[in-house]
């Protein structure tokens, strides 16, 4: 091969570099030595080819090059270098798939080609489905548990709405624990410590107790300091007075803080959020009890008694600006409630196969699941307006910006139930195979949850909701069939149906609470403020209604539903149905290489919130007074159309895919704070600039925003360019643009737009039309999905240098791009309060040496190497002209060291 050296300077010589130009000439580094290890005809590793790699995509196994469906498989191996612990780590792993952190209900957000769910209640829906080994998972939550001793993750990308079914509108990941093996026993245990202060161990051993039965046992510990300095909140300035003469104000301070604190304490590093502390553990039997008759169950137990994570201002869109962060930096959070996530999750699954002949298998799957949470969020994570911008209390009090921020979030209990059943039968012939099954889950969910917000208009008093809902559930019923038939000598045709059947029911659930907080209700009786008359049940302001000492564990959410007002029951039920279909042609070119074209529908059904007031607790424009609603959406769904190949070449040292896809997104839900009715104003009070819909009364809620359109191309590779090298990639292009939304209210950072020359708010429709009164109507025609970057792209390469000895060096560096990310459909293109993530690059790197016959091997690993703050989530800021997010963790790195046995 003919050389050039490029003129000019190298990046790789001695001169101030980046942390990108680091990296890369590492790459180069590792690539150019391979290269002399190679021309030199040292043997480096007997591999010559890539190996096969089997999935499950068809609810069979197949080989992935000729499964005809858009599916990555990450191995367990892969998993472990790259330091994936968790369903979050696997964002940018695989094209067009999208993670982030709902916070406050510790809900983990999954996009898959920019379709998605943010609905993390009880009885919302994921746009993908979890599957565990092939069996569903429903709740949200439970993607928060460690992912340990795995075969391999498989990530099915487009509508999977025949064989996976229940909510797989966006795909399918599907985690697959290694298996219990009859052949050996043996086991490996590794020990991981890290910045933070973090340390994890894992463990696994397999016994073989007989030819045909054996057990396997893994653990995994998790613990890590918080990343996030977390100051404790002590705050105190008190209310805002008008001053004697002239129209200025005075704060009122007394010596104590102004916000609650019932929980504040100071905490340990170890237990500030967006720490680590967990550990899970699963012990699986297998027992061949014929050779034609197979059972698989085993247990997994998960314990997570972190803090979670908490929304931070984006210190460097808020750079320059009056909102600018201190000193601390990115982060760093002024915390009165500090962080507990205290969740289990128990689960058992069975497995049952049955080979009825040498054509015919029968299977059966199931599991039991229950899990438990309490949390405690501090919803304003220390944000509070600047002194100038805090309004005066006037005598007829303050509708304006308070003098402090005191906002938190409750889990108080939960307890979920899931039981899933899915049978199957499996037949095939010389020319023709299918699966048909039956599938039955079943949920009974319970939850007590509470949101305080303990300093609000007009007086400073506390306000707040609480959601008793001890039974709420859910059922869901299919019946499928899925067959590939040989049409010709390289042609096979697929064809597949569903049925499916769903309801939601919840029994008896309450919701109390008052939005209006003019009156002390929230004190149950156990103090007083300073100017109240009983007598008279009116208010007079003269100071600061209470300081965060004289709030009591006898108030407000760990005082019970009891103490909230007007409780009103939500009993309520809804059914949906919806076939779903799969067509598909698959021409072999040779017997390495295939194309595919296919069109799958999927489906996922509407639902419900809780029982609402419209009118807000008050009395609507139209002057009616408890206009309840339930808030319900209709179904989704997506119709997927794909054209691919897939192929291997040079002797198999090179695989590589290629999938075109279009998606028809119709009913596309979002959840959000949404507008849902109009209410009357209190005597004398005006809609201030900074707030002019004040009148529009909003709800969380689910709504389906009309229809989308998708369509983008994956390319992936795996490559042996020689021996002992291994490099692989992907391509990432996605095209969505919103079709129709014509009632999306524009209400993102309304009153900081021009002071920061954005296009300003739509004016508020007040119409006729009772879809988008209150709202302010913004045509979002054309505009980008979120979680839909349109470009990304991956380089992966490794390389086994033989160093003698029989041990081996293999260094390992990756690189991940993705362009601009937005977080609404808004896609407001503005530096200081924009709803989107930059483009950025991620490097991540490893450097492993592993003993004569695998017996150890220690690894430097490091993630996010260039550091980058990338945001996951993101939400407008509590006090003014900034946003507040989710982030992805800074850089990681640690060592690791395996003893295998």
């Amino acid at each position: 091969m003919n050389h050039k050296r490029f003129k000019g300077q190298s990046i790789c010589a001695p001169s101030r570099r980046s942390a990108t130009q680091w990296a890369v000439c590492a790459l180069l580094g590792t690539a150019s030595a391979a290269w002399a290890q190679a021309q030199s005809g040292d043997k480096v590793s007997d591999k010559n080819e890539l190996p096969q790699v089997t999935v499950t995509a068809t609810r069979s196994a197949t080989n992935l090059l000729k499964t005809p469906v858009a599916v990555t498989a990450l191995s367990g191996d892969d998993l472990v270098r790259e330091n994936v612990k968790e369903l979050m780590n696997l964002s940018g792993t695989v094209p067009n798939l999208q993670l982030g952190l709902s916070s406050a209900d510790s809900g983990v957000l999954v996009s898959i080609r920019g379709v998605t769910s943010t609905n993390f209640t009880e009885i919302g829906d994921p746009a993908v489905g979890i599957h565990i080994d092939g069996i569903y998972s429903p709740r949200p939550q439970g993607s928060l548990a460690l992912m340990f001793d795995l075969d391999q993750v498989e990530v099915l990308r487009g509508a999977q709405g025949t064989l996976f079914g229940r909510n797989s509108t966006a795909g399918v990941i599907n985690i697959i624990p290694a298996r219990p093996d009859f052949k050996s026993n043996y086991g490996w245990t590794s020990l991981q410590l890290g910045n933070y202060n973090a340390k994890q161990v894992r463990s696994v051993y397999n016994v073989s107790l007989a030819d045909n039965f054996a057990l396997r046992a893994a653990v995994m510990v998790d613990k890590r300091d918080g990343y996030i300095k977390q100051t404790q909140d002590l705050r105190d300035r008190g209310v805002k007075l008008p001053d004697a003469v002239g129209d200025g104000g005075h704060f009122t301070p007394d010596g104590k803080p102004d916000n609650d604190q019932r929980l504040n304490r100071k905490v340990s590093a170890a237990d500030q959020y967006a720490n680590s502390d967990q550990w899970a553990a699963r012990v699986t039997g297998r027992w061949g009890i014929t050779k034609d008759l197979e059972w698989q169950g085993g247990f997994e137990h998960y314990t997570n008694k972190g803090a979670g994570d908490v929304g931070l201002k984006d210190c460097k869109m808020a750079a320059g600006t009056a909102y600018a962060c201190g000193p601390e930096g990115q982060w760093h959070a002024i915390i009165n409630v500090p962080g507990k996530i205290d969740m289990t999750i128990d689960t058992f699954r069975n497995s049952l196969s049955w080979k009825l002949d040498e054509r015919s298998e029968l299977i059966y799957k199931g599991a039991y699941a229950v899990q438990q949470r309490a949390q405690d969020h501090d919803d304003d994570g220390g944000e509070s307006w600047r002194d100038s911008d805090v309004d005066i209390m006037q005598p007829w009090g303050n509708w304006g910006r308070q003098h402090s921020i005191d906002k938190a979030s409750y889990t108080l209990d939960s307890k979920y139930k899931s039981w899933v059943h899915e049978l199957q039968f499996k037949q095939t012939t010389r020319d023709w195979r299918y699966v048909a099954g039956a599938f039955y889950m079943s949920e009974k969910n319970a939850i007590n949850f509470a949101q305080d917000n303990l300093v609000s208009a007009p007086y400073g008093m506390p306000q707040g909701q609480f959601y008793g809902q001890p039974d709420r559930q859910i059922e869901s019923k299919a019946v499928f069939a899925q067959g590939d038939l040989k049409l010709a000598e390289n042609l096979t045709g697929t064809a597949g149906f569903r049925y499916s059947q769903d309801k939601r029911t919840d029994n008896g659930g309450t919701s109390a609470g008052l939005w209006d907080a003019s009156t002390p209700w929230y004190y149950n009786g156990k103090f007083k403020p300073a100017g109240w008359d009983a007598a008279s049940g009116v208010y007079t302001p003269v100071g600061t209604p209470h300081n965060g000492t004289d709030l009591t564990k006898q108030m407000g959410p760990f005082a019970g539903l009891g103490v909230y007002p007007e409780p009103v029951i939500n009993s309520y039920s809804k059914s949906w149905s919806k076939p779903t279909y799969r067509l598909g042609l698959q021409y072999d070119l040779n017997k390495d290489q295939m194309v595919f074209g296919s069109a799958a529908t999927g489906y996922r059904p509407g639902g419900f919130g809780d029982k609402f007031d419209t009118c807000g607790g008050g009395t609507c424009v139209d002057g009616g007074k408890q206009k309840y609603s339930f808030l319900d959406y209709d179904p989704e769904t997506t119709t997927n159309f794909e054209l691919g190949y897939k192929g291997s070449h040079w002797d198999r040292k090179l695989n590589f895919s290629a999938v075109y896809f279009n998606t028809q997104y119709k009913g596309m839900h979002v959840t959000g704070m949404n507008a849902v009715g109009q209410k009357k104003l209190e005597p004398g009070r005006v809609c201030a600039d900074w707030e002019p819909a004040c009148d529009v009364v909003s709800a969380w809620k689910t709504e389906n925003i009309g229809d989308s359109n998708i369509q983008g191309l994956e390319l992936e590779f795996k490559l042996l360019p020689w021996a002992g090298g291994n490099l692989s990639g992907f391509l990432a292009v996605l095209d969505t643009k919103v079709k129709s939304y014509d009632t999306y209210s524009d209400e993102w950072m309304c009153g900081y737009r021009v002071e920061n020359k954005a296009e300003p708010c739509a004016p508020i429709y007040l119409g006729d039309d009772p879809k988008k009164r209150g709202r302010a109507i913004r045509d979002v025609t054309g505009n980008q999905l979120p979680y839909a970057p349109k470009y990304a792209f991956a380089l992966n390469y490794g390389h086994d240098f033989d160093v003698g000895g029989g041990m081996t060096l293999s260094p390992f560096v990756g690189m991940r791009w993705q362009s601009k990310m937005y977080f609404t459909v808004r896609n407001l293109d503005n530096p200081v309060i924009g709803d989107y993530q930059d483009a950025y690059t991620n490097w991540n790197a490893s450097l492993k040496l592993a003993g004569a016959s695998g017996k150890w091997d220690v690894e430097l690993w490091g993630n996010n190497l260039s550091n980058n703050i990338v945001k996951n989530w993101m939400g407008q800021g509590q006090a003014g002209g900034y946003t507040s997010n989710s982030y992805n963790a800074p850089r990681m790195y640690g060592l690791r060291a395996t003893l295998n046995y």
